[in-house]
């Protein structure tokens, strides 16, 4: 679809991919302005039922205008295909926020954050439409800390004073944001939405899902459906009492212990924000007065008096500063995961046990750095979010800024739990060195896909100078110019980069008989039926891993081998 045209609009680029639908950014021919294009996957278009849902979507979309619900622009039926065209909404979904950008986030913008899906989310109500697939992932939020909704796929119409039943008790929505009701099939009502919203604040707060996302489905419905919902303060020490007593409320398993509209959440959430002023400890008889008042004698003060309350002062003084800087340098020695797959560590060891997963992003204070002498290197001591203490390799910490810097090269969150530690900050001294950071933030990003080694991706890991460790490629994007560059990072640091088309895919090609036979810019001589002599291609077997990149438009494969001897990335064109 990239670069065809849709009535005005052309395709410009891939938003976001998935089984159902792929969502698309289409840019008015005349207008310039932007849309996002969610278009039906072609398979499921032959099938009447995904075609009708896709349908509703867009019809229930035509009757909500709401400023936290994306606008629906058109429903287009073609020969192309079936699509529904809606504004383009900048910002990042919210897991992707939590995630990337801030860990667990302060209560009072929770808050905000929240009570604006509650607003959004009671509109719908209020048109007898429940959406049955409230979750981080379908709510967006825009530089300006506003929301939108921004999937109503298995949204649903209710009639008046009545629930909905799931067509044959089929169970719609995603798993570990579901109620027990919506787990089992059972019939749903708008309190569906408010335990959906109950459990997407939890992970707002905590930065963490409420299960693990690691358990099979049928563990996660068990403990939706026979367990109380978790306690966020054991995930994370920061969530106050009363917001765990409304996450309590909202995510009661019966639904007639939860809250009962929209408004009575919003009206709690908004409870917490109330600041106490503390009253005087002043009896009501006690008068100020001054010494210079009628009547009243001035204290006279002897030398020794003075001397002491200096003294004293002094030494209030020097305390303060020390406490003050104790407190400072407490609050302060923190950092951030960078690490897939970190784990805290009861040991500083990588065969210790291990206490708990830490996510990427997640904040961590620092007990002790891998220069004290009280632990051996490379380890730091930490504490973490879920007051757990324990030990974490130093590669997979970084203080906030080169988090920060680090982060704004991902592109997606696929990106952030993919990439290894070691190339995240190889990237970051690669940005850094090349001057591609403009107020720590930079337009050249990477968007890698959760697709296995073999597919093509806009990442490959392979043993590119054959030293038997790990080496990375990427292809960057800048967002801005739409220019490219594949850049490979070797386990030493060392990087190799060069220009390519934007329209790109690249992979790892196995040295040996598994990654086949290329033309790697040797020739044969051949005679042909007359005797004349040619020359052909000669393709040969890879001497060590190699990147494949694949250009979509010409449907063009080059082969990249790094030359360890000439130390250069060499290049062979399989056209033929």
């Amino acid at each position: 679809m990239i670069g065809k045209f849709l009535n005005n609009y052309e395709i410009d680029e891939i938003i976001e991919e998935g089984g159902m639908s792929t969502v698309y950014l289409g840019i008015h021919k005349y207008l310039k302005n932007k849309v996002a294009v969610k278009m039906l996957n072609p398979v499921l278009q032959k099938n009447p039922q995904y075609k009708k849902r896709f349908l509703n979507e867009a019809k229930l979309l035509s009757r909500l205008s709401h400023p936290g619900i994306i606008t629906l622009f058109d429903y287009i039926e073609n020969d192309a295909g079936v699509f529904i065209i809606t504004e383009y909404v900048k910002g990042q979904t919210l897991d992707e926020y939590v995630d990337l950008v801030t860990g667990p986030v302060p209560q009072s913008r929770a808050v905000k954050i929240i009570i604006q899906v509650l607003d959004a989310i009671a509109y719908m109500h209020s048109k007898d439409i429940i959406h049955r697939d409230i979750k981080p992932s379908n709510i967006m939020i825009k530089p300006d800390d506003t929301i939108k909704l921004i999937d109503f796929g298995i949204a649903k119409h209710l009639q008046k004073n009545q629930a909905l039943m799931t067509q044959g008790g089929a169970k719609i929505g995603t798993t570990i944001f579901m109620s027990p009701q919506q787990v089992k099939g059972k019939v749903l009502d708008r309190r569906t939405d408010i335990y959906s919203i109950g459990a997407t604040l939890f992970y707002v707060l905590t930065g963490q899902y409420p299960y693990d996302k690691a358990l099979s489905e049928y563990d996660i419905y068990n403990k939706i459906v026979r367990e109380e919902f978790p306690d966020p303060a054991k995930y994370y020490v920061g969530v106050s009492d009363k917001m765990r007593a409304i996450i309590k409320k909202a995510t009661e398993n019966q639904p007639l212990k939860r809250y009962q509209a929209c408004e009575e959440f919003s009206i709690d959430l908004l409870s917490t924000q109330k600041k106490k002023t503390k009253p005087a400890n002043l009896p009501l008889q006690t008068r100020i007065i001054d010494a210079a008042e009628p009547g009243i004698k001035k204290l006279k003060r002897n030398t020794g008096f003075r001397q002491n309350l200096i003294l004293l002062m002094t030494a209030i003084t020097f305390t303060a500063v020390i406490v003050s800087g104790l407190y400072f340098l407490s609050q302060k020695d923190e950092r951030r995961v960078i690490g897939n797959d970190t784990y805290l560590l009861k040991g500083d060891s990588l065969s210790a046990p291990k206490i708990e997963s830490l996510n990427y992003g997640e904040i961590v204070k620092v007990l002790k750095k891998p220069s004290d002498s009280e632990i051996e290197k490379p380890w730091f001591k930490i504490k973490s979010l879920r007051n757990h203490i324990g030990y974490v390799y130093k590669d997979n910490l970084e203080i906030s800024h080169a988090f920060v810097q680090i982060n704004t090269i991902m592109g997606n969150s696929v990106a952030g739990t993919l990439i290894p530690a070691q190339f995240k900050k190889a990237l970051r001294n690669y940005y850094v060195e090349n001057r591609l950071y403009n107020k720590n933030k930079t337009a050249w990003k990477i968007f890698p896909e959760n697709k296995k080694s073999f597919e093509m991706n806009t990442v490959a890991f392979g043993d590119y100078n054959d030293n038997g460790k790990k080496d990375f490629a990427a292809l960057l994007n800048n967002i801005k110019t739409k220019k490219t560059q594949l850049l490979i990072i070797f386990d030493n640091g060392e990087t190799f980069s060069v220009k390519t088309d934007n329209d790109v895919k690249i992979k790892m090609l196995k040295k040996g008989r598994r990654g086949g036979r290329w033309f790697l810019g040797k020739m044969l001589k051949r005679k042909n039926d007359k005797g004349k002599i040619y020359e052909a291609k000669r393709y040969d077997y890879l001497t060590k891993d190699a990147i494949l990149l694949y250009k979509i438009k010409t449907k063009e494969n080059i082969i990249y081998l790094y030359d360890k001897e000439e130390k250069m990335l060499k290049f062979y064109s399989q056209s033929l």
